[in-house]
């Protein structure tokens, strides 16, 4: 058992190096990838811990949901905001800067940018990185937030909770213009998260992650 638990700890580190070697060199997705099978491989390293040490389970499991979610944290800020792979300036450092910004890279129009998509024939590719994806984005949050913070496992709690993190990054985005602030993002985002929130309440799903998660009672 502990010579498993070392093998999946060494994958889980190799693929994390992958990981940061590719954060400007290699596509997001390849860097999804890499992100996914090295949690994979460490839960596997972390859960054999845990059967080594039956009495420090819970806390050992509780490691690993707070590594993966920091985890997490740094690749949604790597891809919101480019920070290897682009330059930011500070808005209000130039007024033409701005006037361009908030005429070229805003949008206040509820579901404007969801529909013209669709509309205007846009290839299938930006459809998916730009509705789905934003969709996905977020929708960890709709595991991480609950099961790491208990007061926001009620549907109310989380969605405001899931709203004010991405005004902030909204917010953030258009104080370094970086990407673009569109309104269409937050109802993307936070729905992504809801749904995932939703989904994860499912008896049969939530059973299932009692049990790959024991870490206290839900």
């Amino acid at each position: 058992m502990r010579i498993k638990m070392i093998i999946s700890f060494i994958i889980s580190l190799m693929f994390m190096g992958l990981f940061i070697w590719g954060l400007s060199n290699w596509s997001y997705i390849y860097m999804l990838f890499t992100a996914i099978i090295s949690a994979a491989f460490l839960y596997n390293a972390m859960r054999l811990l845990g059967k080594l040490h039956p009495s420090k389970e819970k806390l050992i499991i509780k490691a690993f949901l707070w590594m993966t979610f920091l985890f997490y944290l740094f690749f949604l800020f790597q891809l919101t905001f480019n920070v290897l792979r682009g330059d930011s300036v500070l808005i209000f450092s130039n007024k033409d800067l701005m006037d361009a910004y908030l005429r070229n890279r805003t949008n206040f129009v509820p579901f404007k940018s969801i529909i013209e998509p669709f509309k205007d024939g846009y290839s299938f590719s930006y459809i998916i990185v730009n509705i789905f994806g934003n969709i996905a984005a977020l929708a960890p949050m709709g595991f991480f937030l609950p099961m790491l913070f208990p007061f926001s496992r009620k549907l109310l709690t989380f969605t405001i909770l899931v709203t004010l993190v991405v005004v902030f990054i909204e917010f953030t985005q258009f104080l370094f213009t970086v990407g673009s602030v569109d309104i269409d993002d937050l109802i993307l985002n936070v729905a992504g998260a809801f749904i995932f929130f939703l989904i994860l309440k499912i008896p049969v799903v939530k059973n299932l992650i009692d049990k790959l998660f024991p870490i206290s009672e839900q």
